[in-house]
């Protein structure tokens, strides 16, 4: 549930069979851990790798501009543009960061889960 509805990452099921041993069941069961904790690894790591691409857009946005212009101006013109360009990706840097921070709540309370269990 904290992987698929939490998180939001669809990792394939394992198909337990009708008439398979408490050993297979155990074993399964490990398998599909062990994918949805790879899944939310990824995950992780996408999300990082997202914003630390977000935050060098911005930054070269913000290196590059015109000086004699005002900051974030808005109106008729092509800075109008580049304030867009700033919000837009000021915001998909917030809700990467954001997707971050859930997918390392999920994990921590996923080991926590794995250790109550064992």
């Amino acid at each position: 549930m904290l992987i698929g509805e939490v998180a939001c990452l669809r990792v394939p099921e394992v198909a337990a069979a009708e008439g398979a041993g408490e050993e297979d069941l155990t074993q399964a069961w490990a398998a599909q851990t062990a994918r949805e904790r790879e899944a939310l690894a990824r995950a992780r790591r996408r999300s990082v790798l997202v914003v630390c691409l977000d935050a060098a857009a911005l930054l070269v946005l913000f290196l590059f501009r015109d000086r004699g212009q005002v900051f974030l101006a808005t109106g008729p013109s092509e800075e109008t543009i580049f304030t867009l360009g700033v919000i837009v990706i000021a915001v998909h840097l917030g809700f990467r960061l954001g997707q971050y921070f859930t997918y390392r709540n999920v994990d921590r309370v996923c080991e926590e889960l794995t250790q109550r269990e064992e």
